[in-house]
This record gives C-alpha cells, sequence and structure tokens, in this order.
C-alpha cells in the first residue's frame, strides 16, 4: 500500500483543502439558507449569490473540524503516547474529510430535483458518506501501523466518537430545525 503519509503537504494548504471541501459540501444547502435569509429580511440579491455561499458555507463546518480535531488528536496524543505516529493519522484523516466532502457534493445535485427534502437529505447523507471514509481511512491507518495494533482500539474509538458526537449533534439541531421552520 502507499503511505500517504510519507510526503506531507504543508498544514496551511491542508486547511485550505479541507475548507474548500467544506464549502462545496455546504454550498447548496446554504444557497437556500441565504436565499429564505434575504428573502425574509429584504436583503438584495447581492447577498443571495453562489458566491457568497459557496465560502460562508464553509466556514462553521471547518471551525468545528479543526476544534474537534485539535482536541481529539492532543488527547491521543497523551494518551497514546508520542511512539504512535498520531501525527501521521490526523494528516490522513484530512484526505478522508476532503473525499468524503467531494462525494457529498457530487450526491447533493439530487437537491436541485427535490429542494424540499434537502433537511432530510443532510441529516441523512453527510454521516452516512463521512462514516464510510472515516472507516475506511482507519482501516488504512491501521493496515499502515500509524498506531499500535494493541492501541488501536483507544484510536477508533476516539476519532469515530468525535465524529459520531458531532453529527448527533448537527442531526438532532438539523431536525429541530426543520420542524421549526
Amino acid at each position: 500500500m502507499i503511505n500517504i503519509a510519507k510526503k506531507k503537504l504543508p498544514l496551511p494548504v491542508i486547511v485550505l483543502l479541507v475548507y474548500l471541501s467544506f464549502c462545496a459540501m455546504s454550498l447548496y444547502t446554504m444557497r437556500g439558507t441565504l436565499a429564505w435569509y434575504g428573502e425574509q429580511y429584504g436583503f438584495g440579491a447581492w447577498f443571495a449569490n453562489d458566491v457568497w455561499a459557496f465560502f460562508l458555507g464553509g466556514l462553521i463546518p471547518l471551525g468545528i473540524y479543526e476544534l474537534i480535531s485539535f482536541f481529539v488528536f492532543k488527547m491521543m496524543t497523551v494518551r497514546l503516547g508520542r511512539q504512535n505516529d498520531v501525527a501521521s493519522l490526523r494528516y490522513g484523516l484530512n484526505f478522508a474529510v476532503i473525499a468524503a466532502n467531494i462525494v457529498l457534493f457530487a450526491l447533493k445535485f439530487v437537491y436541485i430535483a427535490a429542494p424540499l427534502y434537502a433537511s432530510l437529505l443532510n441529516i441523512i447523507l453527510d454521516p452516512a458518506v463521512t462514516f464510510i471514509f472515516v472507516g475506511l481511512y482507519l482501516w488504512y491507518a491501521f493496515k499502515q501501523n500509524y498506531i499500535d495494533k494493541t492501541l488501536y482500539r483507544a484510536a477508533v474509538t476516539q476519532v469515530m466518537g468525535a465524529f459520531i458526537a458531532v453529527y448527533g449533534l448537527l442531526a438532532l439541531i438539523r431536525i429541530m430545525m426543520s420542524v421549526a421552520v
């Protein structure tokens, strides 16, 4: 297998790629949100355009992802020790999230055909695709021996636990918002 963590891109480039992938993934949802706010509050057409929707759509997901991954991997380094390659695990996880977001962007073209089901599709598609990509990446990291095999269960529990907690909270918020609006 190819070891993706051997030649690393600089951290700002990775963060920019993750941001752009979150922007693409959130484009259609943010378009609808900006259109709704523009209609409700009388903003001009300059407010509800695709460029704003693209760049604004990635800000909050990137902030949440970077904050959660910082704490998860900091705790993982403390818990598992420095002899394990936690930095490579985190580096590769960024690529798994980028790939998941690109696939989600492609799948969300369905929103054009069924705009009323956008909130329901967000609740189902986002966690399912992301869990698949993160799970496949963690299996790959296991094969690459980034973490000692005896400590691998703890690493998977922390990474997947963080994703389950975040997507569970987002699903709850989205369900409440779809019922309230």
